[in-house]
Parts: structure tokens; sequence; C-alpha cells
């Protein structure tokens, strides 16, 4: 492999890099979803906020005598408040993103390997870089695609326990996706990028642009 082909592998290596960090990131911060909330008997007075991520969260309501704050562990929510969390997708959610996180990580192994060296397995090479971010990029995906799909059937209607809803808080339309989010979908478009930059790395053009500078001083030594 040319030297110059070694540079874009490694420049794969970096990406998969940046997204191993930001998919750790959606991992440990608390911005899946974020929402404001009010209570309808004291609606002037009131105001309050709920952030989840995939295990932890925090929610901050004030009646009108100061925020009082309060932890959410995610699980147990997705596990008892089924009006607000469908257990099946945040669990379908967490393996996705793992899986993605996973094969993140062996693109960039195998990417470092593409940079030092020539692997002879198919697995090890060029075809197996391919494979690697295609594979991350696909669970990512569908990390992304199945919370879509949680909050636009649960998280987007509510975001409180059973006995704040009793209390009359609500936060029905004043939801939205954060930045713990946006970070997954970030990595998923910097491993698309590798896949572009594999392929330029490795296309017949650049294959053939040393051949060609070679023919051509073949030629001109042979009319000297």
């Amino acid at each position: 492999m040319k030297v110059h082909k070694r540079g874009f592998i490694f420049l794969t290596f970096l990406g998969s890099c940046a997204s191993i960090v930001l998919l750790a990131a959606a991992f440990g911060t608390k911005y899946w979803t974020v929402a404001n909330a009010k209570n309808t008997h004291n609606p002037s007075k009131s105001n309050g906020k709920i952030n989840i991520g995939l295990f932890e969260g925090e929610k901050s309501l004030n009646i009108g005598y100061g925020l009082r704050t309060y932890h959410i562990n995610v699980m147990d929510v997705a596990q008892n408040e089924l009006n607000i969390l469908v257990y099946s997708l945040w669990l379908s959610t967490i393996i996705g993103l793992s899986l993605g996180l996973l094969f993140s990580v062996i693109s960039a192994i195998f990417s470092l390997i593409n940079t030092a060296t020539t692997p002879i397995s198919a697995l090890t090479g060029i075809a197996g870089l391919y494979l690697w971010n295609i594979l991350a990029v696909l669970f990512e995906m569908v990390a992304i695609s199945i919370w879509i799909y949680q909050f636009c059937v649960k998280l987007q209607h509510n975001m409180l326990t059973l006995n704040d809803r009793k209390l009359a808080w609500t936060t029905e339309g004043m939801a939205h996706l954060s930045y713990s989010f946006w970070f997954v979908i970030i990595g998923a478009i910097i491993q698309i990028i590798n896949l572009v930059i594999i392929c330029y790395a490795t296309s017949n053009k650049t294959k053939n642009t040393s051949p060609i500078i070679e023919e051509k001083g073949n030629g001109a030594i042979m009319l000297y």
C-alpha cells in the first residue's frame, strides 16, 4: 500500500476514535431527551425541567417554593412507568448503541493495522475496513431509529411519573431530543465519512496514478 493511501487509512482511524468518544459520551450523559414541565393547577407560578439519558436523569420541579431536584433511574422508569418508556425499545437502543460502539472500536484497530502494514486476510484488510465501518453505521442507525420511535410514541407526550401526573404536572408537547442523542448521529456521520475515505483511497483512479507517471517516464527515456 502506497504512503498516501496509508495516510488516508490513518484518517479513518482518527475518525473511528472520534466516533468512539461520541458514542461513549452518549452512553454516559443524561440528555437524550429533555422536557419542560408545568403544573396545570398553577401554570403561572410552576415550572420544571426533566432530562433523561439511557441510564440516569434528573427532574427539577417548582410549584412556587423553589426548584426541587430528584434523581431518575431510567432502568426503573423503563420497567415500572410504562407511560414514559417502552422497555423493549429502551433495551434495543442500548444494544444497538453497544454494537455500534464495538464495531467502531474494531474499525479503529484495523485502520491502525492497515496503516502500519498490509494484512493478507480480507477481514483484516480493506474489505474488513468496509465491513466494520458499515456494521458500526448500521447499528448506530438502529439505535437512532429506535429512540426516535420511542420519542414519537411516548416521550413527546409524557416524561413524568404517575405520582407527578396525579399532582397535575405535565410535559405534553414540551419535549425535544437533546445533545446526547445528537452525539450518536454525528458518530454515524463520521463512520460514513470513513467509508468515503476508504473508497477514495482504494479507487482505481488512486491506484493508477503512479503507473501512469511511471509509464510516461519510461516513454521519455525510450524517446531519448
